[in-house]
């Protein structure tokens, strides 16, 4: 194949074909039990996952599925398909931590399934698509985010899907078709990040100096943003100014906002390297190795690769916001360069040995996980709380909450999810005090110093519930 370096890709001396489809298996049932094990146990933390849980809640308890709401508000900032694929579970089986992470889990799962898939595609080697599969379901920070249910791992999942269908398209240009509808996938999950696979594709179109059939590619790029154009001039039409307010203070909190001290407005692209360099481990000279044996050998083919994970990271280096979960969707194309590199630089021999070294280790750890999970309760003081609340009010009555005078939105999505009721939220001590003398809320959630000083006797009241540092009280006023 022209282009394509044997160096590169050697023809497998240690692991056969049968080999190769064994250890698909392996991992693929692996990386089942990994997705699904974590849903058993835990709960929400409360930024984010509380937060598109209880938007996909209020979702079906409305049936508003076009435009989202957050304690019976509008909530104008992010697209809805993590909400919709939430509300969709919600629908049918019911309210539960569990369903509210598992479109994260499922598409962690397809992650690593269609790594395999594109490796092999791109390099045409069986033994690289099961070393970047081992790869990507032993990358410990994407494993951490598929048990989150939050937007970065069904991002991700959407990327992916569009780059396979891209790859497609080099032998029946229908599938520009395909990756068109995953990139309308990808960008109502992340309306910003969504813009980074129509740069990939035209840079490698470049790369490859290869011209798209414009009959499938202008249909394709229409099914790519139409949906997402369409949502959004619905929410103008709807809401004006009001949305053009939000969504504009939202995209300078996020992406274009000023930086302090303004000198990092321009440092992204090193501090995202710096977070890579100490934590994708144990992978990361793999995948510098594999960069380096795609440049040397000049391999086009496999420039997608460097293509998709240069314009993720420059995105992200561009935008206001330095979180190391943004470069999730550059990943898979990570786990695949490792894996070359692997190939290229290390024996097959070391390779055939690692192989079957690492595998029972890495089953005998899953099946621990899975048995013996570490649960970790984030709402730990809220659930009772929210439940009490809930259980002291009646359907449409509000709660006050305080929080010592904080923005506590984590404890406000936890509210949310696990209680039934919107909130009315003092964030002054004058605020509240009006609110417990005279407010037409009857029932508080306040921390307990609070609670002491401006209502504990001096104000007639029953408590209601007690949880940590919270107080849930009902106000008995003449």
């Amino acid at each position: 194949m022209p282009g394509v370096s044997k160096n590169c890709c050697p023809e497998p001396d240690g692991l056969d074909l049968l080999n190769t489809r064994v250890y698909f298996w392996i991992l693929a049932i692996l990386s089942t039990i990994l997705a699904i094990a974590p849903l058993r146990t835990g709960d929400l933390v409360g930024l984010d996952d509380a937060q598109y849980a209880h938007i996909a809640k209020e979702m079906v308890q409305s049936g508003d599925w076009i435009v989202l709401h957050s304690n019976g508000e509008p909530a104008l900032e992010n697209p809805p398909m993590l909400e919709w694929m939430e509300a969709s579970l919600f629908a049918a089986f019911g309210f539960s931590d569990g369903l509210a992470r598992l479109p994260s889990a499922l598409c962690g799962l397809g992650t690593i399934l269609l790594v395999n898939w594109l490796a092999r595609r791109l390099t045409g080697d069986a033994i690289t698509a099961v070393l970047a599969m081992f790869v990507m379901g032993t990358t410990l920070y994407f494993l951490k985010y598929m048990a989150r249910g939050m937007t970065d791992v069904p991002f991700t999942f959407f990327v992916l899907c569009a780059v396979c269908a891209w790859s497609l398209a080099d032998d029946n240009p229908r599938w520009y078709l395909a990756a068109g509808l995953c990139v309308a996938c990808a960008s109502l999950t992340r309306s910003l990040m969504g813009l980074a696979l129509p740069v990939v594709f035209v840079l490698h179109l470049i790369a490859m100096r290869r011209r798209p059939a414009l009959r499938y590619a202008i249909p394709a790029l229409a099914m790519a943003y139409l949906p997402l154009a369409a949502w959004y001039v619905f929410l103008i039409h709807k809401f004006g100014a009001q949305f053009s307010t939000i969504h504009a203070a939202w995209l300078d909190r996020e992406a274009f906002g000023e930086l302090t001290p303004a000198w990092r407005r321009y440092t992204g692209l090193f501090e995202y390297a710096w977070m890579l360099i100490r934590s994708y481990w144990p992978w990361l000279p793999a995948m510098i190795a594999g960069v380096v044996a795609v440049v040397r050998e000049r391999n086009r083919k496999l420039w997608l690769l460097i293509l998709w994970a240069a314009v993720v990271l420059a995105l992200c280096g561009a935008a206001r916001s330095r979180v190391l979960r943004y470069m999730l969707p550059a990943y898979p194309a990570f786990s695949i360069l490792a894996a070359v590199g692997m190939m290229r630089f290390v024996p097959m021999h070391y390779l055939r040995t690692g192989i079957r070294v690492a595998t029972p280790l890495v089953a005998a750890a899953v099946l621990v996980v899975a048995a013996f999970p570490r649960t970790h309760l984030d709402a730990f003081e809220i659930r009772p709380i929210a439940r009490a609340a809930t259980a002291a009010t009646l359907p449409g009555e509000r709660i006050a909450f305080y929080d010592d005078g904080q923005p506590r939105y984590d404890e406000d999505n936890q509210l949310h999810w696990y209680g039934d009721r919107f909130l009315i939220r003092p964030f002054s001590q004058a605020e509240l005090t009006e609110a417990l003398r005279n407010g037409p809320v009857q029932v508080f959630v306040t921390d307990k110093r609070t609670y002491q000083a401006y209502v504990a006797g001096q104000l007639g009241h029953q408590v209601v519930a007690e949880s940590g540092h919270l107080i849930c009280f009902r106000m008995i006023r003449p």
